[in-house]
């Protein structure tokens, strides 16, 4: 009889397809041209959210809580769930129970193998941009899932919904989107690492948080 996949690699597969159907609402919203802002704090440190953090925070909540029902999950928009999440007022499209093959054809590193549920904290993050995303900067814009097992960080999946949309204006057919996860021990997968030339260096910034040393550094 066949076994099931260890717990993490199961929980990453299906991190990565919830990811996506995330990555749809967020396009979605823009391309409706009506992002529903408020504030959450104070206006002046622009903390605030739209529709589109709003509802893909629904979607990964309750499409995690429906496939594992006893891991802690904690999200960016001050929503915290455990095994009792509300699944009222969902929409039924936004609960995805399909899991990524490619991720389940790994081999689940020996260390990770005998996790449970209730080890398990995800940490989500459904619209890491938002000002970015207000101001149609959209490749600044990720869908962030992180996991965690007693304190460590262990695996942690990126989607930026909007990658490659440039190409699009020439190109129908290209693909929208991509999605990046990591495993510890195993590696990563959903894209093929680029090194740079052996004369230069990569240096990885910020936008929203720019300082002179970032500046001076990347000159």
């Amino acid at each position: 009889m066949a076994t099931s996949p260890p717990l993490i690699l199961r929980l990453v597969a299906s991190s990565v397809m919830i990811a996506n159907q995330a990555g749809k609402i967020i396009r979605d919203v823009m391309a409706k041209g009506e992002l529903n802002i408020v504030y959450k704090g104070d206006k002046s440190k622009n903390d605030f959210q739209t529709e589109a953090d709003r509802s893909a925070e629904t979607c990964i909540i309750s499409s995690l809580s429906a496939l594992f029902p006893s891991i802690t999950i904690i999200g960016e928009e001050a929503r915290e769930s455990g095994h009792s999440q509300e699944q009222c007022d969902v929409s039924p499209e936004w609960i995805i129970k399909d899991l990524d093959e490619a991720v389940l054809a790994k081999k689940c590193p020996s260390s990770l193998e005998s996790l449970v549920e209730k080890d398990i904290v995800v940490w989500v993050d459904p619209l890491d941009g938002t000002r970015e995303y207000t101001q149609g900067f959209l490749d600044h814009v990720t869908v962030l899932i992180g996991i965690s097992a007693h304190g460590k960080a262990l695996a942690g999946v990126i989607h930026q919904p909007f990658y490659n949309y440039k190409a699009k204006d020439t190109d129908p057919n290209s693909p929208l989107g991509r999605t990046i996860w990591g495993i510890q021990d195993l590696g990563v997968g959903g894209y093929t690492p680029q090194p740079p030339p052996s004369d230069k260096r990569i240096i990885t910034t910020t936008r929203s948080h720019n300082t002179s040393v970032v500046q001076t550094f990347t000159r």
